[in-house]
């Protein structure tokens, strides 16, 4: 009986200590990623005790918005869970200076999470798009999880939890498979958009009489196999159309009409 009791004991020690709720948070960053985490770890009243940032005046803001301290010096970071919202180049300069003590999530599509047998380190990455003007927005989810054991798996589990999120969990390969499919399906179609909004307003067109437009496609997107309901002229070769379109176009939007119509001509020409 007093092993088993000590088995429940750890048991309930490792529960109780690798429970969000009882920890303390740090953000190293202070863009856009790091705007989503401090809000959501702020709403579900979780302890986010520490801001640091190379850029101190968006760190100071994001540090009063949160209610959190601002740490000019990264080695005085030393919060239990550390969250790394940095551009991917930085990352790594990043990780040495942090506690060993510490358990180190970092959010990125991209970054191959380091093997290392003294630190805690893992990936929490949120699939989703964001700005500093909609960081707040709800977000449904999936965090892309990633970790070197399962204690931290758990902890990360346990975090998507307490924020209501979903999650996946994928090897480094795997995620860096996803965001390039999400640059694809985010980053260029929004830019396409940017374009087509431009060329109207530059024509003096309102761009809300594109919304009926805009919505049935994304809807179409989401609802069929966009391979298999692609319309406009360059899906029939009309060449006519579009040179004569072309030559409405000068500059970017010239090259990208150009390049995304023999895109799409190729996909169709069977």
């Amino acid at each position: 009986m007093p092993v088993l009791v000590e088995v429940v004991r750890s048991i309930n020690n490792v529960m109780v200590n690798n429970d969000p709720a009882n920890s303390n948070f740090a953000i190293i960053g202070s863009g856009n990623v790091a705007y989503f985490l401090a809000h959501h770890l702020s709403k579900a009243g979780l302890n986010l005790t520490q801001i640091h940032s190379r850029n101190s005046k968006t760190g100071h803001e994001l540090a009063q918005l949160s209610g959190a301290k601002f740490e000019e010096d990264i080695a005085s970071v030393n919060a239990e869970i550390i969250f790394i919202a940095v551009q991917d180049d930085q990352i790594e300069f990043v990780l040495p200076l942090l506690p060993k003590s510490s358990k180190i999530l970092i959010s990125s599509g991209s970054f191959s999470l380091p093997q290392s047998s003294v630190h805690q380190w893992g990936i929490f990455y949120p699939l989703q798009t964001f700005s500093k003007s909609n960081y707040s927005a709800e977000f449904s989810g999936p965090i892309l999880i990633e970790t070197q054991n399962e204690t931290l798996r758990y902890f990360c589990v346990k975090l998507c939890l307490s924020f209501h999120f979903s999650h996946h969990y994928t090897t480094s390969q795997d995620r860096k498979n996803i965001h390039l499919c999400a640059v694809f399906l985010n980053n260029f179609v929004n830019h396409v958009a940017c374009l087509g909004i431009t060329e109207a307003k530059d024509r003096s067109i309102d761009p809300t009489l594109f919304t009926s437009l805009i919505t049935k496609t994304f809807e179409n997107i989401l609802t069929f196999d966009p391979c298999q309901h692609q319309s406009g002229p360059a899906k029939r070769n009309d060449k006519i159309i579009i040179n004569e379109q072309l030559s409405l176009l000068k500059g970017n939007s010239k090259t990208v009409y150009h390049l995304l119509s023999e895109s799409i001509s190729a996909k169709h020409e069977k």
